[in-house]
């Protein structure tokens, strides 16, 4: 927690707590048989009660909760608190004694030391110690609230440094693979049919751009990622002559619509993997459409029989993916992913807010 706000939270406690100390003593004054009389009462015991608070407060705060309750021993905490807090309730009363005394002498010019009854001074150190009690209770609710809040803090931020970090290394993985293949199969082009073999290089290029720049940003158009995606196809299809081989449709408004970048293409991606089939027709349908303030997503490929099954869960592709949909849209994604002895498929939604869906 930044130390702005753990200021201006310890200062709230403080208003607020003088507020309550005077909004008693106006209770008192609404008494016939008030203790106190004028507003000259009402500064003393607002300075012995913000005294005894403050002792009590940081004594619980900034020593007793860090070397106890931190290392979870409760008894010796809860045993020290009430013995400090009696000792401040004695302080008090010593002090008030002191205070009486002083404006006696001012008042009198009388040196005579005063003394409560101890009847009197039963109360008073009764009334400090239930004090600097409660101080204390709070001075430890909102130091293991800052203590808390930073630890979760610091266990998201290590959490999204790790997850980044795992993601940027999922991407090396999987983009030098793809890479590899698409410039060998650009090679062969190149003899076959020069021209073409530069319109793919010219889609490669734009891959690598999009790679590098685009995915930057924590969002970006739908079109982008569907143009990627379409490229991203037809440099999949050069290795073979089956026109059929993959589907893509697309529905619904896509115009106007962000998302964060390179959500779909390690599904696309593990599809090509094991329909390796380039035979079959429509061994690989892919379908995007909008519909109803949602993405939907749905990948189908048939996995050829000798290639190994994909595994729905486990890996760390798998992991991964499913981390940073939950990072994104915590709660508000659906991701059903089905293996069959023939197909493997996978349904993804993903929530499309009204602003996200206005064009421009």
């Amino acid at each position: 927690m930044k130390k702005a706000t753990v200021i201006l939270l310890h200062l709230s406690y403080w208003l607020l707590y003088c507020f309550l100390v005077s909004f008693l003593f106006l209770l008192s004054q609404a008494t016939e048989d008030s203790a106190v009389e004028d507003w000259e009462d009402w500064i003393a015991i607002l300075l012995f009660a913000l005294l005894t608070g403050i002792i009590s407060f940081y004594a619980f705060y900034g020593w007793l909760v860090p070397r106890y309750l931190t290392t979870r021993r409760v008894r010796l905490f809860v045993g020290v608190g009430l013995l400090i807090s009696s000792g401040i309730g004695l302080f008090s009363t010593f002090m008030v004694s002191m205070a009486t005394t002083i404006i006696i002498y001012i008042a009198l010019h009388q040196t005579e030391f005063l003394f409560f009854q101890p009847k009197d001074q039963l109360v008073l150190m009764t009334g400090f110690t239930l004090l600097a009690v409660v101080n204390g209770m709070m001075g430890t609710v909102i130091r293991g609230f800052i203590t808390w809040y930073t630890d979760i803090h610091m266990k998201e931020m290590v959490a999204g440094k790790a997850l980044r970090t795992e993601m940027e290394l999922l991407k090396a993985q999987l983009n030098p693979h793809f890479l590899f293949n698409t410039l060998n199969n650009i090679d062969i082009l190149i003899e076959l049919d020069a021209p073409r073999a530069s319109q793919y290089l010219n889609k490669l290029s734009d891959l690598l751009r999009f790679t590098l720049y685009e995915t930057q940003a924590d969002q970006i158009p739908l079109t982008h990622e569907l143009a990627y995606i379409k490229k991203y196809i037809e440099l999949q299809k050069v290795r073979t002559p089956n026109e059929q081989y993959v589907t893509l449709h697309m529905e619904g408004p896509v115009e106007g619509v962000q998302i964060a970048p390179m959500l779909f293409i390690p599904y696309i991606e593990n599809a090509f993997k094991y329909a390796t089939n380039k035979k079959v027709p429509e061994a690989i349908r892919i379908n995007f459409s909008v519909v109803e303030n949602q993405i939907q997503f749905r990948c189908i490929n048939v996995i050829d029989k000798s290639s190994t099954r994909p595994k729905e869960q486990g890996g760390l592709g798998q992991r991964l993916l499913r981390q940073r949909l939950t990072l994104l849209y915590q709660e508000t994604y659906t991701l059903d992913i089905q293996a069959t002895d023939d197909t493997y498929s996978v349904h993804l939604i993903l929530p499309v807010h009204a602003y996200e869906m206005s064009t421009h």
